[in-house]
């Protein structure tokens, strides 16, 4: 079956989301703090308020890059697995996500997320593209 538009709409957001992710990921992975002169060390430091101490500066900039490493690699298996219609494993890294973006306060991408998990899961042409017909989805909820 085809990829129904749902399930398009979910993974161009999943992609919009890791380019901006990687983006950001690639200039602070750039920044460093013993060369102000840099592009990257401009940018980054021009938009945060950095501490004087270079120690500081690099457990801030180290602080920053994990701050996007993990929900660029959520986001960037949930891509894979929708691609390859492993439903139970996206429904786990959607799972993470929410409670990831709960935890950081960004509570408009957590609902993004919810919107992301009700579709896939009571949407009927997702129901199909995942291969779940409605006797799994029974005996799924009777166990």
């Amino acid at each position: 079956m085809k990829m129904p538009l749902c399930i398009k709409v979910i993974q161009g957001f999943m992609l919009l989301q890791v380019i901006v992710l990687g983006g950001l990921y690639f200039v602070v992975a750039q920044a460093d703090p013993m060369n102000l002169s840099h592009w990257a060390s401009k940018m980054v430091f021009s938009a945060v308020t950095m501490p004087e101490d270079m120690l500081d500066q690099s457990y801030a900039l180290g602080r920053m890059q994990g701050r996007f490493m993990l929900p660029l690699i959520i986001t960037t298996l949930l891509f894979i697995f929708i691609q390859m219609r492993f439903f139970k494993s996206s429904i786990v890294i959607i799972s993470l996500a929410i409670l990831l973006d709960i935890s950081n306060g960004t509570f408009l991408i957590a609902m993004v997320y919810v919107a992301l998990l009700l579709v896939m899961t009571h949407n009927k042409q997702s129901k199909v593209y995942f291969n779940r017909s409605q006797n799994q989805v029974a005996q799924t909820v009777s166990k």
